[in-house]
């Protein structure tokens, strides 16, 4: 079990890492966070896109948090923090494998669902 918030954060964005070579642009990656944009241009509802966030890890005061684009998908699931329109995730303060599974699950949907809708 990993409390200590920079080992945390430091696990969690070396699982995000490899989808920079998947199709996505690295926006930040500084010692307390790290985020990965979609950059595929695209019109949605006659609307130009340039940009997409998709996911991002931040040390946040005392705790660690991803944050993942849920545009396409309701949220019910108790556990995902909201941290703004269309941005959902998870505040971490102790990481076991159990949990870094779930976010590694969790940033997989997402990566499917942004194929899908090829915004990647």
């Amino acid at each position: 079990m990993k409390t200590d918030l920079v080992e945390i954060f430091q696990t969690i964005r070396a699982g995000i890492q490899p989808y920079a070579t998947r199709g996505y642009t690295v926006h930040e990656n500084s010692e307390t966070g790290y985020d990965l944009y979609s950059e595929k241009n695209i019109d949605v509802n006659d609307e130009k896109v340039t940009e997409r966030f998709f996911t991002g890890v931040y040390i946040n005061g005392d705790k660690v948090e991803v944050k993942l684009n849920t545009s396409e998908f309701s949220t019910t699931n108790q556990e995902l923090v909201h941290f703004g329109e269309n941005i959902a995730g998870l505040a971490i303060t102790q990481l076991d494998d159990t949990k870094l599974k779930e976010v590694g699950t969790l940033v997989e949907i997402i990566h499917t669902n942004f194929k899908e809708k090829e915004w990647i």
